[in-house]
């Protein structure tokens, strides 16, 4: 089972983000409303992967992405941002994301349901 760190500073948001990663199989293991308090979580848990904002408090999304980075090399991180530019989303990129992912995710969406998957790695439940 994936297990994955949702990072974001819209406890709305990191509702949604956690039902549906459950819905896929997926096991939460932990919830962050800023940079700082995604590394405190990042070093506890090693998540497979982690699912970080940009625009937070007290330490912004590519702040935390280059500090993850530092700690573990090979982390997988997937930015899930409201942000539209595509010099914000190269700059990700460069810092060493996996993917980007742009908001929102909508409960029930299979389209949202399915970019999801792909940004975890993961295939759908199968169901018998």
């Amino acid at each position: 089972m994936v297990s994955v760190l949702v990072v974001d500073d819209s406890r709305f948001m990191t509702r949604v983000v956690k039902s549906a990663l459950e819905s896929l199989g997926v096991q939460v293991v932990g919830v962050a409303g800023d940079g700082l308090e995604a590394l405190e979580q990042f070093q506890q848990h090693r998540p497979d992967v982690t699912l970080l904002d940009i625009t937070m408090p007290n330490m912004d999304g590519l702040e935390c992405l280059t500090r993850i980075r530092e700690i573990d090399a090979d982390a997988r991180v997937v930015m899930l941002s409201a942000v539209q530019d595509e010099e914000t989303v190269a700059k990700c990129l460069k810092l060493g994301a996996a993917t980007f992912l742009r908001k929102p995710i909508r409960m029930g969406n299979s389209e949202d349901e399915q970019r999801l998957q792909l940004a975890l790695g993961i295939t759908a439940p199968q169901i018998s």
